[in-house]
C-alpha cells in the first residue's frame, strides 16, 4: 500500500476544472484562530496544519473517525463538481491533511495545483488546528454507540494492514503507522473505546481519537456563520434536505435538473458500487479485506451490548455539553 493511496495525494488532479485559481488567502482577513494543542500519533500530525495556506472559499470536513467522513466527503464532491464523475479519486479530490501516512509536501504540493474548490479531510478537534473565518467547516456527528460499532469493524480490519514502511523522511528515518491491534470480540474494544485514546489528555475514541473532545470543541464554534453541524442520523432520514442544507451553506446553488443523480450518487447502495472510482484500485484492494462502508445503519448496538456495558457509554456521554448531548443523541 502506497502513502499515495493511503492518504489521498492527489497527483492526478493537476488539470484545470475552473480556469483560473481560486484566492489564496488575503491580507484583509482577520488573523486564525492558533491551536491550542499539538496532536502526534501514528496516524496523525497536526502541526502540518500550521503550514496551511487557506483560500478564501476552501471547505474542511471534520468528524471523528467512523461518523460519516467519507459519506460528506462524497456529498461535497458532486456539488462542488456538479457532477457524480470525479477527477480522479475522491482520496486525491479530498486529501486528509494531518495524515502521518505520506510526506505533507506530497500533499501540500497536489492541494497547490488544484483548481477546483477544494475540500478537505481532518478528524482533529477544534483546538488542534488553526481556524480560519474565510473557510467553511463541516462538522458531522453521529450517536456514539453506533461510532464505535463502526469503528470496531474498521479498526480491526486494519489489523496486520499497517505494519509497513509508508515513507522515509529527509533523516531517512522509516514511517510505519503500527496501529495498536484491535480484538475480534467488540465486548473488550467497546470497552476500551469508551475509556482510553490515542492522546493521554483524552478518554475516549481508541485506537484513535476522542469523538466527544472533538464534537465538544467544534461545538463551541456551532454558531459561527462558517460552521454547519451535520448528523449521521439526520442524513440517512433524509438525504435531499441534508445535501440542500450543505449547498445551500457552502453557496453552491441546487440545478433542480441534475440533483436527483446528485443525490442518488450519495446514497450507500451507489457508493458501495463504485467503490474503485471512489478509492483507487489499490485503496480498494487494502479495503477488500473489511466492509468499509459496513452496513451504514445505526442501532447495531443494540443487538450486542448488555445494560451493564452501556454504562461505559452513559459515563462518556456525560462529558458532552448538555445541548450537545441532547442533539447527538437520538435514542435512549
Amino acid at each position: 500500500m502506497s502513502a499515495t493511496a493511503m492518504a489521498g495525494t492527489p497527483s492526478s488532479l493537476t488539470h484545470t476544472i475552473e480556469p483560473a485559481a481560486r484566492a489564496q488567502h488575503t491580507s484583509g482577513m482577520p488573523s486564525p484562530i492558533p491551536p491550542k494543542r499539538t496532536y502526534k500519533s501514528y496516524f496523525s500530525d497536526s502541526t502540518r496544519w500550521d503550514r496551511y495556506v487557506p483560500r478564501d472559499d476552501d471547505i474542511v470536513i471534520t468528524t471523528p473517525p467512523k461518523v460519516g467522513t467519507t459519506w460528506t466527503q462524497r456529498i461535497t464532491s458532486v456539488l462542488v463538481f456538479q457532477d457524480t464523475a470525479l477527477p480522479g479519486t475522491l482520496l486525491e479530490a479530498s486529501p486528509w491533511l494531518e495524515c502521518a501516512f505520506v510526506p505533507f509536501e506530497a500533499i501540500q504540493a497536489g492541494l497547490e495545483q488544484q483548481r477546483h474548490r477544494r475540500f478537505l479531510k481532518s478528524h482533529l478537534p477544534a483546538d488542534g488546528m488553526p481556524f480560519h473565518p474565510q473557510v467553511s467547516y463541516l462538522v458531522v456527528g453521529r450517536d456514539l454507540r453506533d461510532a464505535a460499532v463502526s469503528t470496531h469493524n474498521h479498526a480491526f480490519g486494519l489489523n496486520g494492514v499497517l505494519t509497513q514502511p509508508l515513507w522515509v523522511d529527509e533523516d531517512e528515518e522509516a514511517h510505519t503507522p503500527h496501529q495498536p491491534t484491535v480484538p475480534a470480540d467488540i465486548h473488550p474494544f467497546w470497552r476500551d473505546y469508551f475509556t482510553r485514546s490515542a492522546f493521554p489528555w483524552e478518554s475516549d475514541g481508541w485506537p484513535y481519537n476522542s469523538p466527544t473532545h472533538h464534537l465538544s470543541s467544534w461545538w463551541a464554534h456551532r454558531d459561527r456563520e462558517n460552521v454547519l453541524f451535520l448528523h449521521y442520523e439526520d442524513m440517512l432520514a433524509d438525504l435531499d434536505r441534508e445535501m440542500r442544507r450543505v449547498s445551500d451553506f457552502l453557496g453552491i446553488p441546487v440545478d433542480e435538473s441534475i440533483w436527483p443523480g446528485l443525490v442518488k450518487a450519495c446514497l450507500f447502495s451507489d457508493m458501495k458500487s463504485q467503490k474503485v472510482g471512489l478509492f483507487g484500485a489499490e485503496m480498494n484492494q487494502m479495503l477488500s479485506k473489511f466492509d468499509f462502508f459496513h452496513e451504514g445503519r445505526n442501532g447495531q448496538w443494540h443487538e450486542v451490548f448488555a445494560p451493564e456495558e452501556l454504562t461505559l457509554f452513559r459515563a462518556a456521554e456525560a462529558r458532552l455539553p448538555d445541548d450537545l448531548r441532547a442533539w447527538l443523541t437520538r435514542s435512549p
